[in-house]
């Protein structure tokens, strides 16, 4: 291969879908089998996109998230069941050191 050749790209770039509008933050999902109803995170939620819905899985229903989420993590740090898990738009979950941390920020100890 000599220094003037091009290399061609097997993929032409009309061919790439262009993606918008893609939420970049993880969002909170609700584990239903570890949720009370306990009403925590919707009290700590500063976006006020949880709700509490009936549920045959315990008296006081369960925790729901609409759209508004934000991925502040507030509600998952605050869940003393871990009933609340932050999913990236990748679909993984969000690392541990990840929630340690922002709590260390949140308190205040920075």
């Amino acid at each position: 291969m000599e220094p003037d050749d091009k290399i061609e790209s097997p993929v032409s770039p009309s061919s790439l879908k262009i993606v918008t509008g893609v939420k970049k933050r993880a969002a909170a999902r609700i584990i239903s089998e570890l949720c009370t109803g306990c009403r925590i995170c919707l009290q700590s939620c500063p976006s006020h996109c949880i709700t509490i819905v009936d549920s045959d899985l315990n008296f006081n229903g369960i925790a729901q998230v609409d759209d508004r989420c934000t991925g502040c993590n507030i509600c998952a740090i605050d869940c003393p069941w871990t009933g609340v898990m932050m999913i990236n738009p990748d679909g993984s979950r969000k690392d541990e050191a990840v929630y340690a941390k922002q709590l260390k920020k949140l308190r205040g100890y920075q």
